[in-house]
């Protein structure tokens, strides 16, 4: 066999070996989720948690007209502020799904699609890091499958689900351990695709990418000038993307949080109702957001290899491997916070400066920097075995680990379709009256008294305002503008205490408010209950008079204790 035979040979096992693990993702995507949630007017799933945040992040954007940054969304929280990017909406599907809108259907999603692709190249990246690290063809699929099956991976897609793009961290770790050393071009390109996914996997590549930068200085396969160029641009690349998907539009980058979602020093050991045979361990509220546990099969693959292969880990503490073995360390420390817990216990609060704080107050789930060390450990137990083992017995050995992993986390993965409701072309909203189309005909805005910093009925009224063309300030964002905040909290206050009420909003009130707003209400004015929401409007009687419509239960006295059967509250914050 001639060269140029035995080349296309290897070329045509290569991409057999990318197709195997690309269709092990979709294979694992329609046995996870099924096939419905690809309909794009699939919309009824979305409307749980902070899949609703993001949805409705991205209905806000796709009406909203171009401005400039890109990104920016003013309709979806007015004062507060908001872009694309604060919703968590994906700017990377979102940018080119709004060029496309006049094309699309009016209820439209892009989830489905994203978690089919996140699934793919989660398998295809996972393959090309085994074949970079001299694994067997069918071994590497056997890595890239097991990636895959990874918990927290799969914890987190239906839940934070832009945050689900762990791709971009296994892409990452392949440019770090491709050799020959990836085009310039490649990181930077990176960088600025994970700017368009989320910050928090941003901050991770990012760290990868210093790494990658100081391992190719140390092996002098680059040179300062082209590390200058080369960090340069990536970084301005990086600040421009944010920049334009409206990532700097708030006042303040920082949340509460640091300290509470954080990782369990038992966190890699710890199943968190992901194995049916292994049991959890006792740990706190926050904890979830640093599951690690990389799956009974893969954990019984690391203890193996480093049982038989111990010494080798001594290589780890080398110029190739030094810079990528530190960031893995730095991540962990930081994803264990300042109040170290292990189990239940609480071993304390390590005191920081208050700049240190304030940084860290930016990735207030810190838990989630331990993702690079824990796909290292999984990707280390494949490395370790092969480097001991006959090509036979590795293979039935990974294989036979994957079965158990799949199996066994499907205590984990079977939830989704067993919680998921039935196909729907619709959001499931009270907001039924023809009261509401009426109004928004009216009315440019939906404003929520008293203001909280998550309205118990934004869902709703978002919903209402993004597909009626309205602006809403009962918003719920990944990042509150501070500043913008406290101003809607003033206009509140003046609103119940001076009778400043907007003559182009649509106020919806818990009682107490109807109640202070009654002695400024003016003979046009309507102040109704109507589908279990009190709304008051300026004008409201003689816009329905001029339309010849029928109020519904105007000015109606409110019962005894319809304050807090209706009162607007602020509700669990699961915000990144």
């Amino acid at each position: 066999m001639t060269a140029s035979a035995r080349g296309k040979k290897a070329s045509g096992s290569e991409i057999a070996g990318l197709g195997a693990a690309a269709a092990f993702g979709v294979v694992a995507f329609f046995v996870w989720a099924g096939w419905t949630i690809l309909d794009p007017g699939n919309v009824g799933w979305l409307r749980v948690g902070d899949r609703a945040m993001h949805t409705l992040g991205w209905w806000f954007f796709r009406v909203t007209p171009w401005g400039w940054p890109l990104g920016v969304s003013p309709r979806n929280g007015l004062e507060i502020s908001s872009s694309v990017a604060l919703s968590d909406s994906l700017p990377l599907f979102a940018i080119p799904f709004k060029l496309l809108s006049p094309l699309l259907p009016k209820v439209f999603q892009y989830w489905g699609l994203w978690f089919l692709l996140s699934m793919v190249l989660q398998g295809v990246f996972g393959y090309l890091i085994g074949r970079s690290l001299r694994l067997s063809r069918p071994v590497s699929v056997l890595l890239g499958a097991a990636l895959v099956m990874t918990p927290a991976f799969l914890f987190r897609l239906p839940f934070h689900m832009a945050l689900a793009g762990h791709w971009v961290l296994l892409c990452a770790i392949w440019l770090y351990v491709k050799e020959p050393a990836p085009r310039r071009f490649a990181w930077p390109l990176l960088i600025v695709i994970t700017s368009m996914v989320h910050v928090y996997l941003l901050a991770m590549v990012f760290a990868l990418w210093l790494a990658a930068l100081v391992q190719r200085l140390w092996l002098g396969r680059l040179d300062r000038t082209g590390a200058v160029v080369e960090l340069v641009a990536g970084i301005a690349l990086c600040l421009v993307t944010l920049w334009a998907m409206g990532f700097f539009m708030t006042s303040s980058l920082g949340a509460e949080g640091f300290g509470l979602y954080k990782m369990n020093l038992s966190a890699f050991f710890d199943p968190n109702k992901w194995s049916w045979l292994w049991p959890d361990l006792p740990n706190a509220d926050g904890d979830y957001e640093g599951l690690s546990f990389p799956g009974l099969g893969v954990l019984l693959l690391l203890a193996l290899g480093l049982g038989l292969a111990w010494r080798r880990v001594g290589a780890l503490v080398s110029p190739r491997w030094l810079p990528l073995l530190v960031v893995a360390v730095g991540g962990v420390v930081f994803a264990i916070s300042n109040k170290p817990a292990l189990g239940h216990w609480e071993i304390g609060t390590i005191p920081l400066p208050g700049a240190v704080l304030d940084f860290a107050s930016m990735f207030r789930a810190s838990g989630r920097m331990v993702w690079p060390a824990a796909y290292l450990a999984a990707v280390l137990a494949f490395v370790l075995l092969a480097r001991r083992l006959a090509p036979r017995p590795l293979l039935v050995l990974t294989a036979a680990a994957l079965v158990l992993q799949i199996a066994d986390t499907s205590k984990g993965w079977t939830e989704f379709a067993a919680t998921r409701p039935a196909p729907s072309p619709t959001w499931p909203t009270r907001i039924k009256s023809a009261f509401w189309d009426f109004a928004a005909r009216h009315y440019d805005k939906v404003r929520a008294i008293p203001v909280e910093g998550i309205n118990r009925n934004w869902a709703e009224l978002s919903f209402y305002a993004a597909f009626h063309g309205m602006s809403s300030d009962a918003a719920y964002l990944g990042r509150l503008d501070a500043d913008g905040y406290w101003r809607l909290k003033a206009m509140a206050r003046a609103a119940l205490t001076e009778g400043a009420l907007e003559p182009d909003a649509l106020y919806v009130l818990d009682g107490p408010s109807a109640q202070r707003i009654r002695p400024f209400m003016r003979p046009g004015d309507m102040l109704v209950n109507v589908d279990g929401f009190i709304v008051f409007g300026r004008n409201g009687r003689d816009y329905a008079q001029a339309d010849g419509f029928k109020l519904p239960q105007a000015d109606r006295p409110w019962p005894p204790g319809a304050e807090a059967r209706l009162a607007t509250t602020a509700g669990a914050d699961t915000r990144g």
